[in-house]
């Protein structure tokens, strides 16, 4: 017979499949999200099982799920490629073609009643109305047939589509890939709220063993196929950079850490510099990598140099090119030349990773900004190249800085994360907007 597995979003139940997880949901989640806990069966989803547990009720169970807040599970559709923006492109290009079909379908019937409705309605959906309409559904847990919810007197002709007999989109959510509709569902919820999928009978059926990683192969089963349902890799121009951004991630961002993969240069023994990367970027360019990679230069005269190569290359769509950002404290920053110092703009000429590790880093015990050292002069680009002074002695700050954030969370808002953070905005955004330059 098969049993039944369901996946709710702020406790409405929106996917639901037999005997197996749906893999392309299972993309939301990474393992640490596993959570194996006792229940009551009077906790199991009342809008999936009803009354059907009132004479067990406060019998408990092992209970298997996968959950993460609403929030982590939006920054991971998004960094995945499912943002709003795309689920309202899908759903609007479904509905003209929907609407166009039931058109065409008129046109050759003599008697065209039995469509007007239909194409009426359609009409009359916009994304806008539709995302209305889902919210209602789910804050009132409205259910859609063979429940008859959709018979209640008042509700909106976009409520009775979403609570109608849509077998080809389900929820009446025009979309091939149901990463969409749940992107959709995150947008209009209450917040705070969850994410669940629940395979606790599937693991009591036998279907899952109860140590199964079930997110992770299921990951695996759409990677063989498509592999830009695996992490991005992330490409930088050294070893430190790779270190630092994987560390503010994993402090920062701990919902995103499993998303993302960094080049690691120790143990691949690969040499460090921008042209190194650039060599990175034209080796996986020429091999045809599927992965989803994202290569991130300093924000210097060098840097900039060494792109130039990448003009002439026709990269493909899995491969996106950025830099380091450009951020206030860097547009008046100490510099020494052979004049003495000067407060320039050190943006594009002189921003590596150390100039991103926070004011409280990189400010000394005299109250100075820790200078840049002007070096050679960069022809092709016109622009001397700079490096701050004692680099690994705010490598060695950062450190600290880093272990007493992991131990006392607290200590975080006394320091000034905005720099790694605004590198880590520019790799989220990769695959969304045009942030290459």
């Amino acid at each position: 017979m098969g049993t039944y597995t369901d996946f709710s979003v702020a406790g409405y139940p929106l996917l639901n499949s037999k005997s197996a997880v749906i893999p392309e949901a299972m993309t939301i989640f990474r393992e640490t999200d596993r959570c194996v806990e006792s229940r009551l069966f009077a906790d199991r989803n009342p809008l999936v099982w009803g009354d059907a547990y009132a004479d067990s009720a406060q019998e408990t169970e092992i209970a298997t799920q996968y959950v993460c807040d609403t929030e982590a599970a939006i920054a991971r559709l998004d960094v995945m490629g499912f943002t709003l923006d795309r689920a309202a492109r899908e759903f609007e290009d479904g509905l003209r073609d929907e609407l166009e079909t039931y058109r065409e379908w008129a046109k050759d019937e003599p008697d065209r009643s039995w469509c007007a409705d239909k194409i009426e309605l359609l009409e009359s959906l916009s994304f806008n109305t539709y995302l209305d309409a889902l919210r209602k559904v789910i804050t009132e847990g409205l259910r859609p047939e063979p429940f008859e919810d959709n018979k209640r007197v008042g509700l909106s002709a976009a409520v009775c589509h979403i609570l109608g007999d849509n077998e080809e989109f389900l929820f009446g959510f025009f979309t091939n890939d149901v990463r969409c509709l749940v992107r959709a569902a995150c947008e209009v919820v209450p917040k705070p709220s969850t994410v669940v999928q629940d395979i606790t009978d599937l693991v009591d059926g036998g279907y899952y063993a109860p140590d199964e990683p079930v997110c992770q192969r299921a990951i695996d089963s759409l990677i063989l196929g498509h592999l830009e349902n695996s992490s991005q890799i992330v490409l930088t121009e050294g070893s430190t950079d790779a270190q630092f951004l994987k560390a503010s991630l994993d402090l920062l961002h701990p919902h995103l850490s499993g998303f993302y993969s960094f080049l690691d240069f120790d143990s691949s023994r690969v040499p460090g510099g921008a042209g190194h990367l650039v060599s990175l970027v034209k080796g996986f360019a020429a091999a045809g990598v599927g992965n989803r990679i994202i290569a991130v230069f300093d924000n210097d005269s060098a840097a900039r140099d060494a792109r130039r190569s990448l003009a002439q290359v026709q990269l493909p769509p899995n491969i996106v090119v950025l830099a380091y950002p450009d951020i206030e404290l860097l547009k008046k920053y100490p510099t020494l030349g052979p004049s003495g110092f000067s407060s320039l703009d050190v943006n594009r000429l002189a921003a590596s990773i150390e100039l991103y590790l926070g004011e409280d880093i990189l400010r000394r015990p005299d109250g100075i900004l820790a200078p840049i050292q002007w070096k050679g002069f960069i022809e092709s680009v016109g622009c001397y190249q700079g490096e701050v002074v004692g680099k690994s002695e705010l490598h060695a700050a950062f450190l600290r800085k880093l272990a007493e954030a992991k131990s006392n969370p607290s200590s975080r808002a006394k320091q000034d994360w905005s720099g790694m953070e605004s590198i880590l905005q520019v790799i989220f955004r990769a695959f969304r907007s045009g942030d290459c330059r």
